[in-house]
């Protein structure tokens, strides 16, 4: 089958085809379709819209209503190897791990991807009234207690998995930067990132700033290569979470585009300092992580300490912070979207780094990794 490039290629006979591929519907067809864009669904890193069906016969059990995600309009974010990357990943985990996450995910009725040109789409049950937080707003601590708690039972089951070592399309993308290459990158981007900025940060994180760039590759080999790893959904934040009336009734994890292997606890450390406000984060974030750490140990994880921990966060926060500092000084994100991650994920970050003394991880006397 043919892979749609934006709403406007679909049809009814595509998506009737798609349907039963996919083993949504059985012999009868797709008569007419309704096309909705979404708000999250501005083409930077993929389109994404709201199908509403008719059917040739009214007794179906079809979906009625579906999600439809197409990658990005933007020709520029489509040629980037990372991009295409990130859309072979997720509908990958669609087809191959979805059904065994252990992480309520939208039912996936067709997913398909082309490695030649980058071309993915795919069509996904449709988890309204359920609707996805907001970073802006941040989370209640009801919801983010929820978050960690599913999270923590993913991470457990994929825990040490040798299957995880044979999945190529978790690998890094072919030609990933060295040692060298990332601190020249990060050499490189820290003025643009002060510049974009535009107000004084606090002495400490000027320093951290000022020597992350050496570290770098050994942060990331740390975090991501070296054991115990699991599976990480690598972007668990509010707006991939949905939450409904019914709170952990109807909680779903969606945009798997970031799957990839790491230490389970830099999920929870991404979540933690840049969804809550920092009162809220300080108020909790210790009973998260020892509810983290019990739900591990309930599913027979037993070669994670508290203090390994405690150490991988913190190593977790400089990352972050790093990634943050990519974000705004290179990005090629709307004015709104650098602002918001100046004005709200910025000052939480900091503050957690701050909270946790993560300048200190960059002394040469430390023994980080």
């Amino acid at each position: 089958m043919d892979i749609p490039h934006s709403p406007a290629d679909l049809s009814s006979s595509w998506l009737t085809m798609a349907l039963r591929h996919g083993h949504a519907i059985g012999t009868c067809a797709v008569r007419g379709f309704e096309c909705t864009p979404l708000e999250a669904g501005k083409g930077f890193y993929g389109q994404i819209v709201r199908l509403k069906l008719t059917y040739d016969r009214p007794e179906t059990d079809g979906p009625g209503t579906m999600i439809a995600k197409f990658s990005s309009s933007n020709p520029e974010m489509r040629r980037r190897p990372n991009t295409k990357a990130s859309y072979e990943r997720e509908v990958r985990f669609y087809q191959k791990m979805a059904k065994e996450s252990l992480l309520p995910v939208p039912k996936c009725y067709y997913a398909d991807f082309d490695t030649k040109s980058g071309w993915h789409v795919l069509l996904l049950e449709n988890l309204a009234p359920a609707c996805s937080g907001s970073r802006t707003k941040g989370c209640s601590i009801t919801q983010a207690r929820t978050a960690i708690q599913y999270i923590a039972r993913f991470h457990a089951h994929w825990w040490e998995n040798p299957r995880l070592d044979n999945l190529d399309w978790l690998a890094d993308t072919p030609g990933a930067p060295g040692d060298a290459e990332l601190a020249q990158l990060h050499e490189q981007t820290w003025p643009a990132f002060i510049r974009e900025v535009g107000k004084p940060l606090p002495d400490e994180v000027i320093e951290i700033g000022e020597l992350l760039g050496e570290h770098m590759g050994r942060i990331a080999r740390h975090l991501f290569t070296n054991e115990p790893t699991t599976l990480l959904h690598a972007d668990y934040q509010l707006e991939n979470l949905m939450f409904g009336a019914t709170g952990e009734e109807s909680f779903f994890v969606v945009d798997w585009q970031f799957v990839k292997r790491g230490r389970g606890i830099w999920d929870v450390a991404y979540f933690l300092s840049q969804n809550l406000v920092p009162a809220d984060r300080q108020a909790i974030e210790m009973d998260l992580l020892h509810d983290y750490l019990r739900i591990l140990d309930d599913h027979g994880v037993r070669n994670y300490s508290f203090d390994d921990a405690m150490y991988d966060y913190r190593i977790s926060l400089l990352h972050r912070f790093r990634a943050l500092i990519s974000t705004i000084a290179v990005m090629p994100f709307t004015k709104e979207q650098i602002r918001m991650h100046i004005d709200v994920l910025l000052p939480r970050t900091i503050a957690a780094i701050l909270d946790h003394n993560c300048r200190s991880l960059l002394d040469s006397g430390s023994h980080m990794y």
